[in-house]
């Protein structure tokens, strides 16, 4: 409780914290913000080419889109946690000072990474308006949902990035090895498959027990089936960002008064 009146204290400082790590990604770049925007657009591109050209898929149609729904939330929970493994070590300057919030730091990374999701929902839902026109996709009312669950999911973002960028300053390996763990996750998430199409059944508990697995489904949901996502799902979403946040706080604040020292 104590780390939430500090954080809420120092809003504004995240909030411009935020803004300069956004500002500094594109300084000196023609484009500028532009890439926000360039990036997913073109990932949109090449998944319609290659899933609708050279690789058609028969499980689900549009597949693009099917696909799309699940890479923006693994892409922003992968960036913002990988990103967040250096954002103590990289801002010493910062820790070493005494009134500074440094729990601050990591969620600065995670704060930017949603600000790029964000801008990348809206090429989802002008992608899915064009294949609407095609007669391939619908767009539903459940897309009001989708701020609800970004917000969840950020929740447990921010408990994961806490945790490791406070212990990575003391573990230099745990980049490397979350560099490695979230290549196995991508594909022990349902992200380029259905999870229901999976015929083994213990296959499908082990994937289920994935914290990202309720996420993504739900996301696929709410973008791409135009339903709600199930009780279970929606469950799972609320305890694994309660778990994740409060697991993060009680970490960092162990942690707290070793990384002056161990930077």
């Amino acid at each position: 409780m104590n780390e939430l009146q500090s954080l809420f204290r120092h809003r504004q400082l995240i909030a411009a914290l935020t803004a300069r790590d956004l500002k500094a990604r594109y300084r000196g770049s023609i484009l500028g913000f532009f890439w926000s925007l360039a990036n997913p657009l073109l990932l949109l591109g090449v998944y319609t080419l290659v899933f609708t050209r050279f690789f058609p898929q028969q499980v689900v149609k549009p597949y693009p889109l099917f696909l799309f729904a699940g890479i923006l939330p693994w892409t922003f929970f992968s960036a913002a946690v990988l990103e967040s493994t250096s954002s103590i070590s990289s801002n010493a300057g910062l820790i070493k000072k005494v009134m500074f919030p440094a729990e601050a730091l990591p969620l600065v990374v995670v704060m930017s990474h949603l600000v790029h999701f964000a801008l990348a929902i809206p090429i989802l839902l002008v992608a899915t308006a064009i294949f609407m026109l095609l007669g391939q996709a619908t767009i539903s009312a459940t897309i009001l949902l989708v701020p609800l669950v970004m917000l969840v999911q950020t929740l447990f973002v921010a408990g994961v990035a806490l945790t490791v960028s406070s212990a990575s300053v003391l573990f230099r390996d745990l980049r490397d090895i979350i560099t490695n763990l979230m290549q196995l996750g991508f594909f022990i998430t349902p992200i380029i498959y259905l999870i229901d199409k999976v015929d083994s059944r213990p296959l499908r508990a082990l994937l289920r027990a994935n914290p990202m697995t309720p996420f993504v489904i739900g996301y696929q949901h709410i973008l791409f089936f135009g339903s709600l996502p199930s009780l279970s799902d929606t469950l799972l979403m609320l305890a694994y960002a309660f778990v994740s946040i409060a697991t993060g706080f009680f970490v960092f604040d162990r942690l707290r008064d070793t990384l002056a020292e161990a930077i």
